[in-house]
C-alpha cells in the first residue's frame, strides 16, 4: 500500500470577469488513498457580486495527471449536486472523486479546466508506506488489486451516482411504538446525454425505508417497517431561480412500491404511479418559502388493504418555510379519498454541530396526527410526538 500525502492543494483564484463563471479553486485533502483508489478533491467557488449566481460547475469534468514520466486521463465525478447557486458574497464547496491510475507512483499535477478557459491545477505527491501487518506484526496478506479495466468499471457503476433522496432521521417519543426511522437514497441509471436529451434530466432508482419500532418492549420488536422501491424520471431546472420571486423546483413522475413485508392478515401492500413538482418563492440563502404536490393513482389492486383509499387518498402536499440553511418548518398533510380523515405531520428542524460528524445534522421535532403512520394500521388514527436527530431534511 502506499499512502497519498498532500504536497500543495490550492491554486490561485482564477477572475474571470464573465457572466459565465465564477472565481474557483482546487483543493486536495491532506491524505487519500494509494494508487488505484479514490482521491476525493474540492472545487471552491467564489461569488464577490451583489446577487446570487448559478453554480456553473458540470457533473463530470475531464483532467489530466502528469508526471516526469506519465501523462494519464481521469475523470472527476461530483459528489454532491450541482444545479445550485452560489449566494452573494458566500462560497460553495462541492467535492469531486477520481481513482489515481496505478501508473502515478510519484509526484503528479492534477490539471484541468471549468469553463473552457479557466484552468485549475494543483501538486499531489505519492509516498512509500510500510506494508499492512497482522496482529503478530508479520505483513499481511493483501488481495491483488483490482485491474484497470475493472477500476473504471466500478468508478462507472458507482461514483456519483448516489444522492439522498426522501428525508434520513431517527427520532423517539414517550408513545409506542417509541421509536421512528427512516432511511432513503437514489441512484442514478440514465443522464442527460444518453437516451435522454433535456439538459437536467435523469433516470432514477430509489429505495427508502421507513421503521416504527417498539424499542421499550421486552425484546424491542419492530412494529412495523414500510418498504418502498421507486423508479422515475426526474427534471430539474439547470439554474434554478434565487434572486427572489417564484421559481420551479422540477418534476418527477414515475412507479413505486410499497410494502410491509408481511403476510397473513398483517399483510399489507400497494403499487402507485405518481407525479410530483413544486416551486419556491424568495430567496435561498434567506428567508424562502416551498410548496410540493404529489398526486397517485393505483395499479395493479389493493387486495391485502381494499379499503385504503379511504384514508390515504390519490396524493399529499407538502408547505415549508425556512431560513438558508437554517431553521425549516414542514407541513406535509393528505386526506382521504372522500376528502375526510385528513393527516398531518409537521417537522421543526434545526442546524445543530458535532466536532465528531462532518456532515449536516438536524435537531428534529415531529408531530404527527392522523391515518397511516404505519401501513399495517393504515386504518388506526394516531397522534405523537417525537424528537430526534435528522441527517438530510
Amino acid at each position: 500500500m502506499r499512502s497519498l500525502i498532500l504536497l500543495l492543494a490550492l491554486c490561485a483564484f482564477h477572475a474571470v470577469a464573465t457572466a459565465q463563471s465564477l472565481p474557483t479553486a482546487v483543493m486536495v485533502p491532506e491524505a487519500a488513498e494509494a494508487p488505484g483508489r479514490d482521491l476525493e478533491v474540492e472545487l471552491v467557488v467564489l461569488n464577490d457580486r451583489a446577487d446570487a449566481q448559478p453554480l456553473g460547475l458540470p457533473a463530470e469534468l475531464r483532467a489530466t495527471l502528469s508526471t516526469a514520466d506519465t501523462r494519464s486521463s481521469v475523470l472527476l465525478r461530483a459528489q454532491s449536486a450541482v444545479d445550485r447557486t452560489v449566494p452573494a458574497g458566500g462560497f460553495v464547496r462541492v467535492p469531486y472523486r477520481l481513482i489515481v491510475p496505478d501508473e502515478v507512483r510519484s509526484e503528479a499535477i492534477l490539471s484541468f479546466t471549468v469553463d473552457g478557459q479557466t484552468e485549475l491545477r494543483a501538486v499531489i505527491r505519492l509516498a512509500a508506506a510500510l506494508p499492512p501487518t497482522d496482529e503478530s506484526g508479520q505483513p499481511a496478506l493483501t488481495p491483488p488489486p483490482l485491474a484497470p479495466a475493472d477500476l473504471a468499471a466500478t468508478q462507472r457503476t458507482f461514483a456519483g451516482r448516489f444522492a439522498p433522496h426522501e428525508s434520513i432521521y431517527f427520532i423517539y417519543g414517550p408513545d409506542t411504538p417509541g421509536a421512528k426511522f427512516q432511511f432513503s437514497f437514489k441512484y442514478r441509471l440514465l443522464s442527460a446525454g444518453r437516451l435522454l436529451r433535456n439538459p437536467g434530466s435523469r433516470l432514477q432508482f430509489a429505495y427508502t425505508q421507513r421503521s416504527l419500532w417498539d424499542i421499550d418492549a421486552a425484546s424491542s420488536p419492530f412494529y412495523d417497517t414500510s418498504y418502498m422501491p421507486a423508479v422515475f424520471y426526474e427534471h430539474t431546472p439547470t439554474a434554478p431561480g434565487s434572486g427572489g420571486g417564484i421559481a420551479w423546483l422540477g418534476l418527477q413522475s414515475g412507479y413505486q412500491h410499497e410494502s410491509n413485508g408481511r403476510d397473513g392478515p398483517d399483510s399489507r401492500s400497494l403499487n402507485t404511479l405518481f407525479v410530483r413538482s413544486g416551486f419556491t418563492a424568495g430567496r435561498l440563502d434567506g428567508w424562502h418559502a416551498t410548496a410540493l404536490l404529489r398526486a397517485y393513482g393505483y395499479v395493479g389492486g389493493l387486495s391485502d388493504n381494499p379499503d385504503l383509499t379511504d384514508y390515504r387518498g390519490y396524493g399529499d402536499w407538502q408547505v415549508g418555510i425556512a431560513h438558508g440553511d437554517g431553521a425549516r418548518l414542514t407541513y406535509t398533510g393528505r386526506a382521504g379519498r372522500d376528502f375526510d380523515r385528513f393527516t398531518t405531520q409537521l417537522d421543526l428542524s434545526v442546524p445543530v454541530q458535532f466536532r465528531l460528524l462532518d456532515f449536516a445534522t438536524f435537531f428534529l421535532v415531529q408531530y404527527f396526527n392522523g391515518y397511516g403512520e404505519s401501513l399495517r394500521s393504515y386504518e388506526t388514527r394516531s397522534e405523537t410526538v417525537r424528537a430526534g436527530f435528522s441527517f438530510v431534511r
